[in-house]
C-alpha cells in the first residue's frame, strides 16, 4: 500500500530504515509503518487497525485527521503556506486572539513556535528577561521538558549522557510522588517536606538567586504522576513570597486531556508562563507560550523563528478549538477518564504487577511493579505490555524510553469511545494475566 506516485518496496523500506538516524525506541521494534488514521483508530501498511492510547505523541487531541482540520489547513495552504515571522497573517491574529481569550486569568500575551522544546525555551528567554537576579533554573524530579540542549538540562538524566557540558544551570528538586514516599508518610507530610526542601534550595543551596521553577503539573514522559492538590497552591505561594517565576510546562496537559481546557484551571493555579504545545495544533505541529502581564516580553531578534508563526498549523489550531467545542470533548474526556480509571482500579484487585493507577482525566498512568512490597519497577514487563498490545491492536505508550520506565499510559484523543476504550482495556487486562502466568 502506498500513497505516493511511485510503489513502495520491501527494497525501499529496508533502505529506509537503514539510513535513518533513530532518536528514539520503545524497545520493542522494528516499528510499523503506518499509513492512515482517524480518530482514535490507526491503520499500518498491512491493513491491521489499532485503537492509539497515545494519540501520537499526545498531539492528536481531538482524533487524527478531523475532517474540519483537514479543510482548514487545505483552504490556508491554497492561499498562503508560509511568512515570515515579522509579518502578520489572519489566521496568526485570530489564534492569538482566541488563546488568550480561553487562557487562565491574566496570561494575556503569546508566542508561537512550531514544537515544544522551543517553546520551553521561549520560556527561558522570558524568566531570564525578568529574573530578579542571574542564577539557576530549578526542576522538578522526573520532570519532562524536551530534547534540545537546554531542555535535556530540565530533563530527567539520560542515560549515557554525552550533552552536559552544553547544559544550563538547573537544580532539580524533589516531587511529591505518594507512591514512592516512605512507609507511613502521609500525602500530606509527602506536600510539606517537598515544600520545605524548594524553600531550602531556593534560599540556601544554589549560587545566586534561582531563575524560575519549571514543572509539568501532570509528570508524563518520567513518571505520569499527577500531584497532590495542595501541592500547586503551596508551590505558588512560595514563588510568590521568594521571587521566583513559575513556569507551567502543559504542553501536554493543556487543551483538554485532564477534563479541563488547561491543567491551571483544573488546580485553581495561575503559573507566570504557561507553555503549550502537542494538541494545540489538531495534528499539526505548533506550540508556544502565554505570559502573564506585568512580565517584561520579547525584544526584536530575542525569539524569531523561520516558521515560528506557519500559517497552516495556526489554521488547524483555530479548527480544533471548534472541534472541542463543538463536540464537547473534554466532557467526553471526563466520562472516559473516569470509566477507564475505575477498570482499572477493580483490575488492580486481581493483579499483583499494578502498583499504583493514576490519572487525571484520561492522562491515566499505570506504575506495574514486580513485587507490591518492595516496589522494584516492572521494566521488562512494560515493554511486553507494548509489544504484546501491538500484537491485539492496541498502541499503549509508556514512560522514558528503550525500557527505562515502568509506567504504561493510556492517553487516547479526548473523542474516544466506550468501545475503543473497552478494546484497550480489555487488551491489558488479558496480557497482565498472561505476564502474570508467564513471569516474565
Amino acid at each position: 500500500m502506498s500513497t505516493m506516485s511511485s510503489p513502495v518496496t520491501d527494497a525501499t523500506i529496508e533502505a529506509g530504515r537503514r539510513a535513518l538516524l533513530q532518536g528514539w525506541s520503545t524497545g520493542a521494534e522494528p516499528a510499523p509503518i503506518f499509513v492512515r488514521a482517524s480518530g482514535a483508530l490507526m491503520w499500518d501498511i498491512h491493513g491491521n487497525e489499532y485503537v492509539d492510547c497515545t494519540s501520537q505523541a499526545w498531539s492528536n487531541n481531538i482524533g487524527a485527521s478531523h475532517e474540519r482540520v483537514v479543510a482548514a489547513t487545505a483552504r490556508q495552504a491554497a492561499d498562503l503556506t508560509h511568512l515570515r515571522s515579522n509579518y502578520h497573517s489572519i489566521p496568526l491574529l485570530q489564534l492569538a486572539a482566541k488563546l488568550t481569550s480561553v487562557a487562565p486569568k491574566g496570561l494575556d500575551r503569546v508566542s508561537f513556535c512550531l514544537h515544544g522544546s522551543s517553546a520551553v525555551e521561549s520560556a527561558m528567554k522570558i524568566a531570564l528577561k525578568n529574573a530578579v537576579a542571574p542564577g539557576p533554573f530549578l526542576a522538578l524530579r522526573d520532570g519532562y521538558h524536551g530534547r534540545s540542549f537546554a531542555t535535556m538540562g530540565l530533563s530527567w538524566p539520560h542515560a549515557e549522557n554525552r550533552f552536559v557540558p552544553l547544559y544550563p544551570s538547573v537544580i532539580r528538586v524533589p516531587q511529591p510522588y505518594v507512591y514512592r514516599s516512605a512507609p507511613g508518610e502521609t500525602e500530606e507530610a509527602v506536600v510539606a517536606r517537598c515544600i520545605r526542601e524548594l524553600r531550602d534550595t531556593i534560599e540556601r543551596a544554589v549560587d545566586g538567586h534561582p531563575v524560575a521553577l519549571i514543572m509539568e503539573p501532570v509528570q508524563g514522559n518520567g513518571t505520569q504522576l499527577d500531584f497532590p492538590r495542595s501541592y500547586y497552591g503551596a508551590v505558588r505561594e512560595l514563588c510568590d513570597e521568594l521571587q521566583v517565576l513559575l513556569i507551567w510546562d502543559e504542553i501536554q496537559t493543556g487543551f483538554g486531556p485532564t477534563g479541563a481546557m488547561w491543567a491551571s484551571d483544573l488546580y485553581d493555579v495561575i503559573p507566570d508562563v504557561l507553555i503549550f504545545g502537542k494538541g494545540i495544533g489538531g495534528g499539526f505541529p505548533l506550540a508556544g507560550i502565554l505570559v502573564r502581564d506585568g512580565l517584561k516580553g520579547f525584544d526584536a531578534g530575542d525569539d524569531a523563528l523561520t516558521f515560528g508563526q506557519f500559517p497552516v498549523s495556526l489554521a488547524a489550531s483555530l479548527a480544533a478549538f471548534e472541534v472541542i467545542e463543538e463536540e464537547n470533548l473534554i466532557e467526553n474526556c471526563r466520562v472516559m477518564g473516569e470509566y477507564a480509571t475505575s477498570r482499572l482500579r477493580e483490575m488492580q484487585n486481581r493483579h499483583r504487577l499494578i502498583g499504583d493507577v493514576r490519572g487525571p482525566g484520561l492522562l491515566i498512568g499505570i506504575e506495574l511493579v514486580k513485587d507490591r512490597e518492595t516496589k522494584e519497577p516492572a521494566l521488562k514487563e512494560v515493554v511486553e505490555v507494548y509489544r504484546r498490545g501491538m500484537e491485539l491492536g492496541v498502541i499503549f505508550g509508556e514512560t522514558r524510553y528503550a525500557g527505562l520506565g515502568n509506567v504504561v499510559k493510556i492517553k487516547p484523543p479526548l473523542c474516544v469511545t466506550r468501545e475503543q476504550m473497552d478494546k484497550a482495556l480489555d487488551a491489558f487486562d488479558r496480557i497482565l494475566t498472561e505476564l502474570e502466568t508467564d513471569h516474565v
